[in-house]
Formats: structure tokens, sequence, C-alpha cells
């Protein structure tokens, strides 16, 4: 995960809003439209093609379990649209996944598939040419070897690790993709669920009884004109109905009339949210139409519609017939089973053809090099807990260590790793810096680095914890979590554990982490009471 705020996402080298305004149809404008149908791609595939433990991480490890689930998908076809939105949600997932493992941006290729497609561009330095993701799907769903997707990740996995032998702290640089990381992804598939959940089902109840009889609001075709009668009767413009709209009871009638179109006309509650740092008149802008509220979309098919449901009762208060507000959706396709599905979907053609996925997406591999290639790389993410950049920090503090013991006075001989030498190194932190924010202000400060340091390696020695850092910087010069920090078995009262939690299960060992410099630092926001010699107790 990078740390780049949303702001950054949109500016950085301006590239994916720099066809905002090209000639529509450019290379440059369906870029900037395909990064923009990203977070659209991502949340439908999160909300309604994952399973509860899928783990949207863009992982090159999620790759064969992607595969399989892209395989088992589309192996039938109900006659929807189903199939060419899973395989469009694949394919930017794998772009995001490549990208983060190999730097580089998004880019749009002329030549790729029937007019143009999405293509990923590994960081320059690299050398390797783009990658089309929709095709390297499709190779999937023509070869059914389930190893094509994590193939590919290996091959740009493998061109990061040569070029880090020879440059060990040299690691992929990209340009970050707004609005789809996992957090962003998770809060707009969640917000719609608090439309439809059991607290909505007793206030239907209530606002049934209120508005004329819990048995007219059986989500029939005759009820919208019983909806449609009760706002005439209580509203004689649009203006009166704006003055009340978010009253619970109208609200109510709002939420009554999307879940009409949710049960008849096989739509979805849906929510943008809003990107703070998105350029106004963009798609998830504060000024979008579409963001920061709940509305119904048919968002599993093309052709689909879209409304608020607000506005939809607003314009029957102006004299639309409701029932005509409400046919603005399409009618659910009828659907007579599942059939076999096709190898690669029709709905897809437009953009690639069978015989576009022919030609292997990325250099072909002999069997004994796919052997060699799956060998040395289980996909695996970096080992935080070995890899240059800690190993780098670790030596160059042991190597300070006798300087640094011999300005906290005493030498190596004082300063022993030992317990109680921990509250000789607080009263030398307290003594030295006066406040929270001057340690703050002082965060590289030889001295404190050294201090921090020591305090963390006494857990190591003492408590059998081990060093950690990201292997990677963060992009966030003000990441405050970007720092070595120690870890082990977390001590944990039986009595604390509750059997019944899935979350908190007895048998599993729970993590102690802490931040040397973070605890450090919070010994002038903590009482007298507390000391740095307490972190001992909390491990197992």
């Amino acid at each position: 995960m990078d740390g780049n705020t949303a702001d950054d996402a949109y500016t950085a080298d301006g590239v994916y809003m720099a066809g905002r305004h090209a000639p529509e149809g450019s290379p440059a404008h369906r870029l900037y439209l395909w990064i923009e149908c990203l977070h659209e791609f991502m949340t439908r595939f999160y909300d309604q093609f994952t399973y509860e433990e899928w783990e949207h991480d863009y992982a090159a490890r999620s790759l064969p379990e992607l595969e399989e689930a892209l395989l088992d998908f589309c192996s039938l076809d109900d006659g929807g649209d189903g199939n060419a939105m899973y395989v469009e949600s694949a394919a930017a997932y794998l772009g995001e996944t490549l990208i983060e493992e190999a730097g580089g941006r998004w880019d749009w290729d002329e030549t790729a598939g029937t007019d143009g497609l999405p293509v990923v561009c590994p960081d320059p330095v690299l050398g390797l040419p783009p990658v089309a993701p929709l095709l390297v799907v499709g190779r999937a769903l023509t070869d059914k070897s389930g190893q094509v997707l994590a193939t590919v990740a290996r091959l740009l996995r493998k061109a990061v690790r040569d070029r880090q032998r020879e440059h060990p702290e040299w690691w992929p640089r990209r340009v970050p993709t707004p609005w789809v990381r996992y957090g962003t992804i998770l809060t707009a598939c969640n917000t719609p669920r608090r439309w439809k959940d059991a607290r909505i089902l007793d206030r239907l109840q209530w606002w049934g009884e209120e508005a004329g009889g819990r048995a007219l609001w059986d989500f029939a075709p005759a009820s919208l004109d019983t909806l449609q009668a009760l706002l005439r009767k209580n509203f004689s413009t649009v203006e009166d109905y704006d003055r009340v709209a978010h009253e619970p009871f109208w609200t109510m009638a709002a939420w009554y009339l999307g879940q009409y179109v949710v049960e008849n006309k096989d739509a979805l509650w849906q929510y943008r949210e809003v990107n703070p740092g998105a350029p106004p008149g963009t798609w998830y802008a504060e000024d979008c139409y579409w963001a920061g509220s709940i509305f119904v979309s048919q968002r599993l098919r093309y052709d689909g519609h879209a409304e608020h449901p607000w506005v939809m009762l607003r314009e029957a208060v102006a004299g639309v017939p409701l029932r005509d507000v409400v046919g603005r959706f399409p009618d659910p396709v009828p659907r007579d089973g599942f059939t076999k599905g096709a190898t690669w979907p029709e709905a897809l053609w437009a953009v690639a053809r069978p015989e576009h996925l022919q030609a292997p997406p990325v250099p072909p591999l002999t069997e004994a090099e796919l052997t060699e290639l799956t060998a040395a790389d289980d996909l695996a993410g970096p080992d935080w807990h070995d890899n240059h950049r800690l190993n780098t920090w670790l030596a160059a503090r042991r190597d300070a260590f006798a300087a640094w013991a011999a300005e906290a006075g005493g030498g190596t001989a004082e300063w022993d790793f030992s317990p109680a030498s921990l509250d000789r190194l607080e009263a030398l932190v307290r003594g030295r810096f006066a406040s929270y924010e001057e340690m703050v202000a002082a965060h590289g400060d030889p001295f404190l680095v050294g201090a921090a340091w020591y305090f963390g390696e006494v857990q190591v020695r003492e408590c059998g914890a081990v060093w950690r850092w990201r292997p990677r910087p963060s992009e966030n010069p003000d990441d405050t979590y970007d720092v070595p920090m120690v870890e082990g078995p977390e001590a944990v009262d039986e009595d604390d554990v509750d059997e019944d939690d899935e979350y908190d299960d007895p048998e599993d060992d729970h993590l102690h982490i802490c931040d040397p410099t973070g605890e450090l630092r919070a010994l002038h926001l903590r009482g007298p009471d507390d000391h740095l010699r307490d972190a001992l107790a909390a491990y197992a």
C-alpha cells in the first residue's frame, strides 16, 4: 500500500487527468475514461463477484486464486452481461497488481484489441514492453491452465529482482491510480448495505402504517400508483417536496421506491464516495451528480439505468407518472437457466475479438522455463523481517552503538541491553527532550535514532522480539508508520479472550508490535506511572 493522498493521485505527472479535455476518442481521452471507470470496476467486483474472505490488496499471491475464480465463474453463462463484467473487473485488478509489483502506470495502446486497449507500462527503468491485462485474462480463459495471471506477474517480479541484485536500494516507481485502494472500495461497498439492513425493515413497518397500511406496500406495480397519489396529495409543487424530502417519512418513501426498482428491475443500491482530491467536474468530485449519495443502478448490465430515488419522487410531484419514471429502467432479461460459458464473452468483442487472444500477451515460455520461473517465486510479498532496507539500518545502528553509548554516558559497559537499563534510557530521553513536539521535530536526530534502536534491541534480546520494517519506502514522506519496529508474541489474559468471537481465537498467536520511536515520544504524553520497562510485559 502506498501513502499517497487523494490529491497526489490526481496530480502525479498529470498523466491521467491530461486526457480529460482531449478530443473524444483520442488515446489520452480514452485513458482518462478508463481511469475514471476503475473505481466502478473494483467496487462492482468486490461487491458482486467476490466472496467474503477475498482480500482486495492487489497482491501477486492473489492471482492464482483470481484465475481459479475467473475460470469457474465464466464456465457458465446466464445470458446476461455478468461474465463480460467479471472479465473487465479481473483485468482491472490484474493491471493494478502488475503496477504494484513493477511500478509504472496505465496507458492506452491504439494498436491493441479491436480499437485500442488499456495497457500497463512497467517502470521504464526495467525496459519491459506494455502488458494488456484484458488480453492476459482472455488468454487465461482460453488456456484454462490456471497459471497465466501468475506467470505474467512472475515475469515482471523477476525483472524487478534482477535489477535489485545490482541496485538493492531500488524499488519500482509508480503513478498512483486514483480511488482504487481497499479503504475506498470497502466504504463504497458497505454504505449501501445500510439501506437494506434490519433497521430499514423495521422502519418500513412504521412507514407502511403511517402511509395507509402496511398491506399497500408490497412492491407490486399498483403500489406505485398509491405512492404517486400520496405524493400529490401532500405536495402541490416540487418546492414543497424539497423542503421536507430529508424528513424520515419521505426518506422512507424514497427508500421504498428505490427498493421497488431493486426487486422488480434487477437493480442494486449503489454509492459513490466523494474523493476530496478529485478535480471539479470529474466522476468522484464533490460536484458530481452521483457522488456522495445513495442511488439505484442496474450496474450488472451494459444498457442499465440509474436514478436517485428522491429525484424520482420529485418528478412524480412535478406531474410525470411514477410508472413512466420507473419504466426508464429496462425490464429484467428473461433467463432460462445457465448454459456453457463461451471462451470469450461476446459482449467484449467490441474491444477484443477471439482472434486477438491467439497471440501470447507476453513472450512464450518453454515448459522448462515456466517450471524454473514458478519454482523461483512463490508470489509472496516482500519480507518485512529480512530486507535490504532493514538490514542496512540495523547494521548502521550496530556500528554506531559504541559512539552512541559514549555520548549517552558510561559506554557499552553501562548500556548492556538489560531491563534495568531502560530506566536509565528513560531518564536520559526525558532530560534531553522537553516535550513531545520537540521529539517529533528531532525525528532524524542521531541520538534519538540510536535510543530507539537500543529500546527495540532490549525487546529483541530479552523477549524474543524481531525487527521489522517495510522493504519499500512509503511514497508519503509524512507516513508515521514507515519506521523500524519490533514484534513478538503478545501476552494475553485468557480471561479477556471471548471464545465465541471469530476474531479472538484463543488458539491463535496474538502479535504485539512496538514502535520504539513512538514509545519514546509517548513518554511526554503519558503519566508518571508509565515507564519504558513496561513494554517488556507486553510479550508472552
